[in-house]
């Protein structure tokens, strides 16, 4: 399901994941949490899912705002 939610999301990331190529798909964590609700919305909750994906080759980058490091001025 997971799965199907990113590929309906990023069609390159469709495309490494079915061909097999590397591929980095950087997502906010609140972007994340509305395709692949879990029961908190934190970082951790994604941690089979960074997993799975890193062993097929793909990066997923989870940008979350209380981690963000950008200045705003």
């Amino acid at each position: 399901m997971d799965i199907a939610a990113l590929k309906q999301h990023d069609k390159e990331f469709e495309t490494a994941y079915d061909g097999g190529s590397d591929y980095e798909l950087t997502i906010k964590l609140m972007d994340l949490f509305v395709l692949c609700p879990r029961k908190r919305q934190r970082k951790q909750q994604y941690e089979r899912l960074v997993n799975y994906l890193a062993s097929k080759g793909i990066t997923l980058r989870i940008i979350s705002r209380k981690h963000d490091k950008t200045t705003h001025t």
